[in-house]
Protein backbone atom coordinates (compact mmCIF):
# COMPACT_ATOMS: atom_id res chain seq x y z
CA UNK A 1 0.00 0.00 0.00
CA UNK A 2 1.28 3.44 -0.97
CA UNK A 3 2.21 6.13 1.47
CA UNK A 4 -0.72 8.49 0.00
CA UNK A 5 -3.08 6.20 0.28
CA UNK A 6 -2.14 4.88 4.08
CA UNK A 7 -2.54 8.61 5.02
CA UNK A 8 -5.80 9.42 3.67
CA UNK A 9 -6.89 5.85 5.14
CA UNK A 10 -5.20 7.46 8.70
CA UNK A 11 -6.98 10.87 8.42
CA UNK A 12 -9.83 8.93 7.26
CA UNK A 13 -10.15 6.46 10.58
CA UNK A 14 -9.19 9.44 12.89
CA UNK A 15 -12.30 11.26 11.74
CA UNK A 16 -14.44 7.80 12.49
CA UNK A 17 -12.83 7.63 15.89
CA UNK A 18 -13.84 11.25 17.01
CA UNK A 19 -17.25 9.99 15.67
CA UNK A 20 -17.47 13.29 12.49
CA UNK A 21 -20.41 13.68 10.90
CA UNK A 22 -20.12 11.78 7.52
CA UNK A 23 -16.72 9.59 8.68
CA UNK A 24 -18.20 6.31 8.68
CA UNK A 25 -20.58 7.16 4.90
CA UNK A 26 -16.76 8.13 3.47
CA UNK A 27 -15.41 5.14 4.82
CA UNK A 28 -18.29 2.71 3.34
CA UNK A 29 -18.11 5.45 0.02
CA UNK A 30 -13.98 4.54 -0.45
CA UNK A 31 -13.96 0.96 1.04
CA UNK A 32 -17.40 -1.12 0.25
CA UNK A 33 -16.73 -2.17 -3.50
CA UNK A 34 -12.44 -3.21 -3.01
CA UNK A 35 -14.37 -5.22 0.59
CA UNK A 36 -17.08 -6.27 -1.69
CA UNK A 37 -14.63 -8.08 -4.28
CA UNK A 38 -12.60 -9.68 -1.60
CA UNK A 39 -15.95 -10.82 0.08
CA UNK A 40 -17.05 -12.06 -3.26
CA UNK A 41 -13.41 -14.02 -4.17
CA UNK A 42 -13.89 -15.67 -0.60
CA UNK A 43 -17.44 -16.87 -0.73
CA UNK A 44 -18.14 -16.98 -4.36
CA UNK A 45 -21.37 -15.78 -4.07
CA UNK A 46 -22.31 -12.36 -3.91
CA UNK A 47 -25.41 -12.42 -0.99
CA UNK A 48 -22.96 -14.67 0.95
CA UNK A 49 -20.49 -11.61 0.28
CA UNK A 50 -23.09 -8.99 0.99
CA UNK A 51 -23.95 -10.57 4.26
CA UNK A 52 -19.80 -11.10 5.37
CA UNK A 53 -19.13 -7.07 4.62
CA UNK A 54 -22.45 -6.05 6.43
CA UNK A 55 -21.36 -8.55 9.42
CA UNK A 56 -17.82 -6.72 9.22
CA UNK A 57 -18.95 -3.25 8.83
CA UNK A 58 -20.73 -4.08 12.22
CA UNK A 59 -17.35 -5.30 13.76
CA UNK A 60 -15.20 -2.82 12.30
CA UNK A 61 -17.67 0.32 13.35
CA UNK A 62 -17.76 -1.30 16.53
CA UNK A 63 -14.32 -1.70 17.12
CA UNK A 64 -13.46 1.66 15.11
CA UNK A 65 -12.06 3.45 18.75
CA UNK A 66 -9.76 -0.05 19.42
CA UNK A 67 -7.70 0.70 16.37
CA UNK A 68 -4.19 1.55 17.64
CA UNK A 69 -2.66 2.53 14.17
CA UNK A 70 -5.37 4.49 12.05
CA UNK A 71 -2.80 4.00 8.88
CA UNK A 72 -3.35 0.50 9.64
CA UNK A 73 -6.87 1.23 8.50
CA UNK A 74 -7.18 -1.06 5.37
CA UNK A 75 -5.59 -3.95 6.92
CA UNK A 76 -7.62 -3.92 9.95
CA UNK A 77 -10.77 -3.83 8.02
CA UNK A 78 -9.49 -6.80 4.91
CA UNK A 79 -8.65 -8.67 8.11
CA UNK A 80 -11.88 -8.57 9.91
CA UNK A 81 -13.35 -9.56 6.54
CA UNK A 82 -11.28 -12.18 6.40
CA UNK A 83 -12.53 -13.45 9.81
CA UNK A 84 -16.11 -12.62 9.10
CA UNK A 85 -15.84 -14.96 6.13
CA UNK A 86 -13.77 -17.38 7.71
CA UNK A 87 -16.47 -18.05 10.53
CA UNK A 88 -19.33 -17.88 7.54
CA UNK A 89 -17.40 -20.83 5.80
CA UNK A 90 -17.10 -23.33 9.53
CA UNK A 91 -20.80 -22.54 9.65
CA UNK A 92 -20.96 -24.72 6.29
CA UNK A 93 -21.43 -22.18 3.79
CA UNK A 94 -19.50 -23.90 1.69
CA UNK A 95 -17.77 -21.06 -1.36
CA UNK A 96 -19.59 -21.62 -4.42
CA UNK A 97 -18.56 -21.85 -7.92
CA UNK A 98 -18.00 -18.87 -9.10
CA UNK A 99 -20.05 -18.53 -12.67
CA UNK A 100 -22.68 -15.83 -11.25
CA UNK A 101 -22.76 -12.97 -13.07
CA UNK A 102 -24.42 -11.53 -9.58
CA UNK A 103 -21.32 -9.44 -9.31
CA UNK A 104 -20.40 -8.11 -12.14
CA UNK A 105 -15.88 -7.72 -12.11
CA UNK A 106 -15.99 -5.58 -15.08
CA UNK A 107 -17.16 -2.56 -12.15
CA UNK A 108 -14.00 -3.28 -10.49
CA UNK A 109 -11.21 -0.96 -11.71
CA UNK A 110 -8.58 -2.36 -13.43
CA UNK A 111 -5.02 -1.68 -13.77
CA UNK A 112 -4.72 0.61 -17.53
CA UNK A 113 -2.79 -2.10 -18.95
CA UNK A 114 -5.54 -4.54 -19.52
CA UNK A 115 -8.57 -4.67 -21.63
CA UNK A 116 -11.85 -5.84 -20.55
CA UNK A 117 -11.15 -9.19 -22.40
CA UNK A 118 -7.91 -9.79 -20.34
CA UNK A 119 -9.41 -8.40 -17.03
CA UNK A 120 -12.25 -11.02 -17.61
CA UNK A 121 -9.72 -14.25 -18.23
CA UNK A 122 -7.61 -13.29 -15.27
CA UNK A 123 -10.43 -12.75 -13.25
CA UNK A 124 -11.50 -16.50 -14.47
CA UNK A 125 -8.41 -17.89 -13.72
CA UNK A 126 -8.00 -16.30 -10.24
CA UNK A 127 -11.61 -18.19 -9.52
CA UNK A 128 -10.15 -21.59 -10.27
CA UNK A 129 -7.28 -21.35 -8.08
CA UNK A 130 -7.12 -23.03 -4.48
CA UNK A 131 -8.93 -20.31 -1.98
CA UNK A 132 -5.67 -19.29 -0.10
CA UNK A 133 -3.80 -18.94 -3.52
CA UNK A 134 -6.50 -16.58 -4.88
CA UNK A 135 -6.87 -14.98 -1.64
CA UNK A 136 -2.85 -14.10 -1.08
CA UNK A 137 -2.58 -12.96 -5.18
CA UNK A 138 -6.24 -10.76 -4.41
CA UNK A 139 -4.36 -9.06 -1.71
CA UNK A 140 -1.51 -8.23 -2.92
CA UNK A 141 -1.52 -7.84 -6.82
CA UNK A 142 -5.10 -6.85 -6.82
CA UNK A 143 -5.75 -4.70 -3.45
CA UNK A 144 -1.50 -3.53 -3.59
CA UNK A 145 -0.70 -4.67 -0.18
CA UNK A 146 2.16 -5.22 1.05
CA UNK A 147 3.45 -9.14 1.88
CA UNK A 148 3.44 -7.99 5.65
CA UNK A 149 0.23 -6.78 5.59
CA UNK A 150 -1.15 -9.47 3.77
CA UNK A 151 0.53 -11.57 6.45
CA UNK A 152 -1.30 -9.65 8.85
CA UNK A 153 -4.65 -10.16 6.88
CA UNK A 154 -4.78 -13.34 6.69
CA UNK A 155 -3.25 -14.55 10.00
CA UNK A 156 -0.31 -16.40 8.92
CA UNK A 157 4.06 -15.42 8.38
CA UNK A 158 5.47 -13.83 5.74
CA UNK A 159 7.06 -16.51 4.57
CA UNK A 160 4.03 -18.24 3.91
CA UNK A 161 2.58 -15.44 2.09
CA UNK A 162 5.69 -15.33 0.18
CA UNK A 163 5.21 -19.59 -0.70
CA UNK A 164 1.52 -19.22 -1.67
CA UNK A 165 2.11 -16.05 -4.07
CA UNK A 166 4.88 -18.42 -5.58
CA UNK A 167 2.93 -21.59 -6.13
CA UNK A 168 -0.13 -19.24 -6.77
CA UNK A 169 1.59 -17.45 -9.76
CA UNK A 170 2.57 -20.58 -11.08
CA UNK A 171 -0.49 -22.60 -10.51
CA UNK A 172 -2.11 -19.10 -12.07
CA UNK A 173 0.08 -18.87 -15.07
CA UNK A 174 -0.51 -22.67 -15.76
CA UNK A 175 -4.19 -21.78 -16.38
CA UNK A 176 -3.79 -19.23 -18.43
CA UNK A 177 -1.36 -20.77 -20.13
CA UNK A 178 -4.02 -23.56 -20.72
CA UNK A 179 -6.76 -21.08 -21.91
CA UNK A 180 -4.59 -19.14 -24.28
CA UNK A 181 -3.51 -22.91 -26.15
CA UNK A 182 -7.40 -23.90 -26.61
Amino acid sequence: MDSETRTRDEWLALRCQTNEDGAYDALVSTLEMPLLYYAFKLTGNRDRALDVLQEAWIRAFRGMRKLKDPGSLRPWLYSIVHGVAIDDLRRGNRREAVESPELETDDIAEPASFDADDARAIHDALDKLEPSHREVLTLFFLEGFTVSETAGIVGCAEGTVKSRLHYAKKALRKIMDGENNA
